[in-house]
C-alpha cells in the first residue's frame, strides 16, 4: 500500500517535470548559442607588451597575497574571541598536574633505566 501511494505522490509532482524540461532547455540553448557565435580570434601581442603584462601580473599576486594574508589574520582574530580561555585558578592547576606527572614519569624511567644498567654490568663481568 505504501509503494504504490508513493508512487502516485511521484507521478503528481510537477516541479520534478519542470526542473527536467528546465535543464533541457538550457542544455539546447547553450548547444544553440555556442554553433552560432564565430570563434574570436585572440590578437597577436608585442614582446614588450609582455613584459609590461608579466610585471603587472607579478605586482598584482603580490597584492593578491598581501590580502590573503590580511584576510587570515582577520579570520584568525575572529576565532580567537570564540575561544574559551581558562581562569588562573584552572590554569594554575592544570600546569600543576603537568609537571608533577613529568617529574613522575621521569623517576619511574630513571629506575627502569638504573635497574637495566645494573643487570647489563653483571652480566658482562
Amino acid at each position: 500500500m505504501k509503494k504504490q501511494k508513493q508512487r502516485q505522490k511521484k507521478s503528481k509532482n510537477p516541479k520534478r517535470k519542470n526542473l527536467a524540461s528546465k535543464q533541457k532547455q538550457a542544455e539546447n540553448y547553450d548547444v544553440q548559442s555556442a554553433q552560432k557565435r564565430p570563434a574570436q580570434k585572440k590578437p597577436i601581442r608585442s614582446v614588450t607588451k609582455k613584459a609590461i603584462d608579466g610585471k603587472k601580473a607579478e605586482k598584482r599576486l603580490a597584492i593578491r597575497y598581501v590580502s590573503m594574508a590580511g584576510q587570515f589574520l582577520k579570520d584568525s582574530r575572529m576565532e580567537l574571541k570564540k575561544v574559551k580561555w581558562p581562569t588562573r585558578k584552572e590554569l594554575l592547576a592544570t600546569t600543576m598536574v603537568v609537571i608533577v606527572l613529568t617529574l613522575l614519569i621521569a623517576f619511574f624511567l630513571g629506575l627502569i633505566d638504573f635497574g637495566l644498567i645494573k643487570i647489563i654490568k653483571n652480566i658482562v663481568r
